[in-house]
């Protein structure tokens, strides 16, 4: 027998040994998504050959093998996946069958529906048709996470139609202080009090809103039947917490792979930081996180937000033992038992210049040691926009101030030195 007749029970045996490999392979593989199929597969070969017999005939023909295999995978229930939200609190993302469904800080449902495509009959929530094209912001935060996206979306401020400013306050970033100047970004007023015929002026697809005490937005924009997210960042009680509104912010612009790049740089920086304080083996530094107005002294509790930043960094806060996530009053009593021997105090606000602008609202605090060795900080006036944009710049800069021997020079640049 030639070579060539040999081969074809070898053919053969090897495509049935491939197709039972196959069989075994996908029986003990888990299949993603969950589904029901059958796969059909006809596998012909037609191979020509030719033998020669004693009276010199040549005689050819032709062997075809068919193999069918069918796979049958069962039917389990049909569950969302959930795009990853590791610190905040606040907001969830979810996709569902081709729709991305958005949980935000009022527990509100919106389904954002790609344009070209119907909404789904079985989910219920207010429909926002993405990427959007027209959006207000009400928050300087807002603009921050949005002017981050630019690294990856340098368009994204082209969307931006309108902002709550109301000229309340300075910008930080250029080209939307420049836009709002020639009016290619509408200022429609304050964030208290916006100019409601300026923004249905706009039309805009999404308007992003924060709450807070006393507000009737959510209300005015329901009637109005204004599409609104409410991102309420400012609530969440980590630096990374806050920060991963980024997610939530990008997911209506299309654009949450870029997203999680950008959190992932800053998660990456924020625990180098952490890590860079763990290995230096220094001792943890008290610190006081307090301010004073119209003679009554707020702290932050032990569950806020700086409270959580200090505990991330190592170091001691004087009133982590009170259980809020907000500010507290203590009187002064309490603030020097508590604050006396502290090596550092932050006063977190940028409308002071000085050590003796505090001490004429609380002359008592000179006593602190902080005071006494000029380690009292306040805020940079750039914190609220750039300090959130940075956010890993932000803690880079709150360490500085905690460990001056571990970053010698380093500019705390979202935090002020106070002297006199």
């Amino acid at each position: 027998m030639s070579l060539e007749r040999r081969t074809i029970p070898i053919i053969t045996a090897l495509l049935v040994i491939g197709f039972i490999a196959g069989l075994v392979v996908a029986a003990s593989t888990p299949i993603i998504p969950p589904r029901t199929s059958t796969l059909t597969i006809t596998q012909t070969r037609t191979e020509a050959y030719t033998t020669t017999v004693p009276i010199e005939r040549t005689t050819t023909w032709t062997a075809t093998t068919t193999l069918r295999l069918t796979e049958t995978t069962r039917q389990l229930p049909r569950l969302p996946l959930e795009l990853e939200v590791k610190y905040s609190k606040l907001f969830e993302i979810k996709l569902f069958e081709g729709y991305k469904v958005v949980r935000d800080a009022l527990n509100r449902t919106l389904i954002l529906v790609p344009r070209g495509r119907e909404p789904p009959a079985d989910i219920s929530g207010v429909v926002v048709y993405t990427p959007v094209e027209r959006v207000v912001l009400m928050s300087a935060t807002h603009v921050a996470l949005v002017e981050r996206l630019r690294e990856f979306a340098p368009w994204i401020l082209d969307k931006v139609v309108g902002i709550m400013w109301g000229g309340q306050y300075e910008w930080y970033f250029e080209e939307v202080a420049e836009r709002l100047s020639r009016g290619v970004i509408k200022d429609v007023g304050p964030d208290y009090s916006p100019n409601f015929e300026e923004l249905i002026a706009l039309k805009p697809d999404l308007v992003i809103i924060y709450t807070f005490p006393g507000s009737d937005l959510p209300q005015r924009l329901d009637e109005l039947k204004i599409p609104y997210v409410v991102d309420n960042e400012y609530l969440e009680t980590s630096p990374l917490g806050r920060f991963e509104w980024i997610k939530l912010i990008a997911t209506f612009f299309d654009l949450d792979e870029e997203a999680y790049k950008v959190f992932a740089e800053a998660e990456r920086e924020v625990g180098g930081v952490v890590n860079d304080i763990q290995r230096s083996g220094l001792g943890a530094p008290l610190v006081c996180w307090l301010m004073v107005y119209r003679g009554t002294v707020y702290v932050a509790g032990g569950e806020s937000f700086p409270a959580n930043a200090l505990r991330m960094l190592g170091a001691r806060y004087a009133f982590s033992d009170i259980r809020s996530t907000g500010s507290v009053t203590v009187n002064i009593e309490e603030v020097l038992s508590r604050c006396r021997d502290a090596d550092v105090v932050v006063y977190p606000t940028s409308f002071v210049s000085s050590l003796s602008d505090i001490l004429s609202e609380a002359p008592e605090l000179k006593e602190i040691k902080a005071f006494r060795e000029g380690r009292v900080y306040a805020y940079s006036p750039t914190v609220y926009q750039l300090g959130y944009y940075d956010t890993e710049g932000w803690v880079r800069s709150l360490a500085i101030i905690l460990y001056p021997n571990l970053y010698p020079g380093g500019e705390a640049r979202y935090f002020v030195r106070l002297g006199g």
